[in-house]
């Protein structure tokens, strides 16, 4: 365990660098989205469109951990791929 305390220290470093960057982002946003004058939302609107951003980061999210999940548990090592009998498939047809 004394030997990853020093990675932590710069991972947990990374997190709050990127939180904070999320946060300056996304203040910038929202003000530059009060700024336009001509767009009008109504209250369902920035609902869905705040649930809309909420599920595609959930979503991706999820998929990126499965991705993650199976190359590191060695799923995608068992895989077959022979592709030259594939080749040879779909080139006789």
């Amino acid at each position: 365990f004394t030997n990853i305390y020093p990675y932590m220290k710069n991972i947990l470093l990374l997190i709050i660098v990127a939180l904070c960057a999320l946060l300056i982002i996304t203040i910038f946003a929202i003000n530059l989205w009060l700024q336009m004058s001509d767009v009008a939302i109504s209250y369902n609107g920035k609902i869905a469109i705040f649930l809309g951003a909420f599920f595609t980061i959930l979503l991706g999210s999820g998929l990126m951990s499965l991705a993650f999940f199976s190359s590191r548990h060695g799923f995608d090592e068992q895989v077959d791929h022979d592709l030259e009998d594939l080749f040879k498939k779909f080139k006789d047809r």
